[in-house]
């Protein structure tokens, strides 16, 4: 354990993992690192019962990147199930050992941590059921803190010292002004959630451009940014769910859920998805249509509207955590387009489920229900945001078609109401 000065969200302190009791153990369906301190502590071990469990269900890991992470790796037995855990669901090196011989990958999750400038900076990621639970229903948003607390086991995701940047030219330099304006916007509540996505897109494109052609001005460019202003407004066009259903669908079939996902629920979800908006149907554009646009703007009406502090919540805990918008290598526009698409493919299956719901009241109050969209999101994010290709070939899809643009951005929001 060391002292460290750490910044994070407040919702933090009201995490614990719940253990055996949870419905999507992350013990299940995932690859297990064990980090090189943790697999000689197993070595160590006087227990020979343990020791043989242990033993006999580690392997040395050939392809190790970083001693710290993959040194070794757990031997996953059926349905990708870690051997270490029980019957019940709780870990047996946690019971038999304690919280002190698990890896740093197993102490760590939820928890993602990063280091800038020095301090410290820890949230959760809505991949784990209880982690989406605390943070997504955060009906007064997700406010930040700053103390000194004590650090144990731990993997650092991202580090960056910003004076260096500055030496070296990169944008990395404006990491903390840019986030902290990004935060601003996404949880400027004086505006809908769509057009607070499309504020940040501008902010972003120009932030880009202000680099490139005036990097001296950079600085104060974004401490005066006008976050109350759309630049360029646009007429709304329910054309657009159109649109989108057509582009949503490539990326659905792009996913290859039935061959490469493992998640029940979540081809569940997907056939729900497939059905409710007739998406294997012959000409399913053209017959569909007015169904699409009602659709679309029925859940808006219905849902979002009265939860759109869900939706920020996902989109300020994802800036915060991915060091936003520093998340893709080639440009900051990219993890924009990248964060917007998370959030309308989450929204395209919403509005899916609830089509696919609509003709039995029991079941739609509970496609509606608060519960069941955080249940959704975590499921969503534990598939893709851990698939181990799909994010990079859906941005190369994005790039070859030349969808990296405010244009583009758009057909996404078609709904830019106050």
């Amino acid at each position: 354990m060391k002292n460290i000065k750490m910044r994070y969200p407040i919702y933090l302190k009201e995490f614990k993992c719940i253990g055996g009791e949870c419905e999507d153990s992350c013990c299940i369906g995932w690859d297990v690192d064990i980090d090189k301190f943790t697999f000689y502590q197993y070595e160590s071990v006087s227990d020979s019962d343990m020791k043989n469990i242990l033993e006999s269900n580690l392997i040395k890991n050939k392809r190790c990147q970083f001693d710290e992470i993959d040194f070794a790796k757990v031997k996953l037995g059926e349905n990708k199930r870690c051997p270490f855990l029980k019957c019940d669901n709780y870990c047996v090196i946690h019971s038999n050992l304690g919280e002190e011989y698990l890896s740093n990958v197993c102490t760590s999750f939820p928890r993602v941590t990063n280091k800038i400038d020095g301090i410290y900076e820890m949230s959760l990621a809505v991949a784990c059921p209880e982690a989406a639970r605390i943070l997504l229903l955060k009906k007064d948003g997700i406010e930040f803190s700053e103390s000194d607390e004590d650090l144990g086991k731990h993997i650092v995701s991202s580090e960056v010292n910003t004076k260096l940047s500055e030496e070296a030219y990169l944008p990395v330099e404006f990491l903390k002004e840019i986030r902290e304006t990004s935060i601003k916007i996404m949880k400027n509540r004086k505006f809908s959630l769509d057009k607070r996505l499309y504020i940040l897109g501008e902010f972003i494109n120009a932030l880009e451009d202000e680099y490139e052609y005036n990097y001296h001005n950079t600085l104060s460019f974004i401490r005066e940014y006008d976050i109350d202003t759309i630049k360029d407004s646009y007429e709304e066009n329910s054309m657009n769910y159109i649109i989108q259903v057509d582009f949503f669908k490539k990326l659905l079939t792009m996913l290859r859920v039935e061959k490469d996902i493992d998640s029940d629920r979540f081809k569940e979800y997907s056939k729900e998805v497939k059905i409710g908006l007739n998406l294997d149907e012959e000409n399913y554009l053209a017959k569909n249509a007015q169904m699409y646009i009602k659709a679309f703007e029925e859940y808006e009406k219905e849902f979002i509207e009265e939860n759109s502090y869900i939706f920020e919540n996902y989109i300020v805990n994802f800036i915060y955590s991915n060091l936003f918008p520093f998340c893709e290598r080639e440009s900051i526009f990219d993890s924009y387009i990248m964060l917007l698409i998370r959030y309308t493919f989450i929204r395209f299956y919403l509005v899916g489920m609830y089509i696919y719901h609509k003709k039995n009241k029991e079941a739609l109050n509970k496609a509606l229900s608060k519960e069941e969209v955080v249940r959704f999101i975590q499921c969503f994010s534990k598939v893709v945001e851990h698939h181990k290709t799909y994010l990079i070939d859906l941005l190369n899809y994005i790039k070859e078609h030349d969808f990296n643009n405010l244009e583009f951005v758009k057909t996404l929001l078609p709904a830019l109401k106050n």
